[in-house]
C-alpha cells in the first residue's frame, strides 16, 4: 500500500525531470513528459470508482481527452490512485487501445490535507522549470541567420550572373577553396568558400539546413556567439579540406556541421534538453547531407564536414553558453581550437 498520494507523487516527478503537459480538471488526471527519457509519458489518474470496469471506462475517457493515441510508440505509465476496488484483482488485466507501450502502476491511498500543498508546489515548480527552459532559448533572435541567408544568396546570384558555378573558373573567381592558391598566400580562400555553392540545388539544400538549424542555435547561444561558431567552424572545415583533399570545393555544409557540433556541446552541458533540441533540426541536417551525397557523389567533401563538426564543438567550448562562467574550460577549448587549426593548416603544406 502506497504511503504517498496523487499530487505528492506528481510533485516528486516534476522534481526529477517531469514536465506537466496537461491537467484534466477537477484535478483528476495529469499528464507529464519525462524530459530526461524524452520518450516516456506518465499519466496520473485519481478515481473514486468502486469497480474495475468503471475505472477502465474512466481511463479510456482520459486517454481520449489527452489524445494519447497520437503519442505513437512511446512509453506510457498510468499511475492509478484511489481506494481499493471491490474487484481489485481485475485491475492488472486492463488493456488499452493505443500504440504506446503501456504500464499500469496502482496506488491505494486516501487523499489528505497535504494534497493541496503538494499541488501548489508541483504547479509552482513546473512553472519555474518552464520559465528556465524558455530562457534557455531566448538568448538571441535569429537575425544573423537571416543575414547569412541573404549574403549567401547574393553571392550565388552574382556568381550565376557572371557565369556558371559548375564552371571551375567561376568558382575560382568567387573564392572557392583551391589548394595551390592558398599555398601561394591567398588565405582568404579559407573563409570565402562557405558563402559560395556549386549550383542552385547545392545552395538550396544547404540554405534549407541553415534555416532549419540556425535559429535554434542562435537562440541558444546568442547572435554574437552564433556568428563566431559559424564563421570559425567554416574556416576549420575549409582548412580540413585543404589538408586532406586536392579538389576545388565550396559550400556552407562545413559551417553547418559546426552548428551540429555546437548542439553536441550543449548536450554535454544540459543532457535533459539534448534530445529535444538536437532531434528534428539535426536529423533534417543529416538527412539533407545524405541526399546531397547521392546527388554529388564523390564530390561531397567529407573532410570539410568532419573539420566543421570538430570545430563547432571546440569553438562552442571557447565562447561557452551565455550562462557559463568557466574560464578554465574556455582556455582549454581555445588551446584545442588553435591546435586543430595549426595541425590542419600545417598538414596542408606538408
Amino acid at each position: 500500500m502506497a504511503t504517498s498520494c496523487f499530487w505528492e507523487d506528481i510533485y516528486h516527478a516534476v522534481e526529477s525531470g517531469g514536465r506537466i503537459e496537461g491537467v484534466l480538471e477537477p484535478s483528476r488526471a495529469v499528464i507529464l513528459l519525462d524530459t530526461k527519457a524524452g520518450d516516456r509519458y506518465d499519466l496520473y489518474i485519481q478515481t473514486e470508482k468502486a469497480w474495475a470496469n468503471h475505472v477502465a471506462m474512466d481511463i479510456h475517457a482520459i486517454l481520449n481527452a489527452f489524445r494519447l493515441a497520437r503519442i505513437g510508440r512511446k512509453r506510457l505509465t498510468i499511475h492509478l490512485y484511489g481506494e481499493r476496488l471491490v474487484d481489485e484483482e481485475r485491475i492488472s488485466s486492463l488493456s488499452f487501445s493505443i500504440p504506446a507501450k503501456v504500464t499500469l502502476a496502482r496506488s491505494i491511498c486516501t487523499p489528505t490535507m497535504e494534497e493541496d500543498r503538494f499541488r501548489l508546489l508541483a504547479v509552482s515548480l513546473d512553472r519555474q522549470k518552464k520559465a528556465e527552459l524558455k530562457k534557455r532559448f531566448s538568448f538571441g533572435k535569429p537575425k544573423v541567420v537571416y543575414g547569412l541567408l541573404l549574403l549567401t544568396f547574393l553571392v550565388m546570384w552574382v556568381a550565376e550572373s557572371v557565369g556558371s558555378t559548375f564552371d571551375p573558373n567561376t568558382l575560382v573567381t568567387f573564392g572557392a577553396k583551391v589548394n595551390p592558391l592558398i599555398e601561394q598566400g591567398e588565405w582568404w580562400r579559407l573563409i570565402t568558400p562557405m558563402f559560395l555553392h556549386i549550383g542552385w540545388f547545392h545552395f538550396a539544400i544547404n540554405m534549407f539546413a541553415l534555416w532549419s538549424l540556425g535559429p535554434l542555435v542562435e537562440r541558444m547561444y546568442g547572435s554574437i556567439r552564433f556568428l563566431i561558431i559559424y564563421i570559425i567552424s567554416g574556416v576549420l572545415a575549409t582548412t580540413a579540406s585543404f589538408a586532406f583533399s586536392e579538389s576545388i570545393s565550396a559550400g556552407a555544409s562545413g559551417a553547418l556541421f559546426g552548428l551540429v557540433g555546437s548542439l553536441l556541446y550543449f548536450g554535454l552541458r544540459d543532457r535533459s534538453l539534448f534530445m529535444k533540441t538536437l532531434g528534428p533540426p539535426l536529423f533534417i541536417m543529416l538527412g539533407l547531407n545524405v541526399g546531397l551525397a547521392f546527388v554529388l557523389g564523390a564530390s561531397l567533401d567529407h573532410f570539410a564536414h568532419a573539420g566543421g563538426l570538430m570545430g563547432g564543438f571546440f569553438v562552442s567550448g571557447v565562447v561557452g553558453l551565455p550562462d557559463e562562467k568557466n574560464r578554465t574550460q574556455r582556455i582549454l577549448f581555445s588551446v584545442l581550437t588553435i591546435l586543430l587549426f595549426g595541425f590542419l593548416y600545417g598538414y596542408g603544406f606538408w
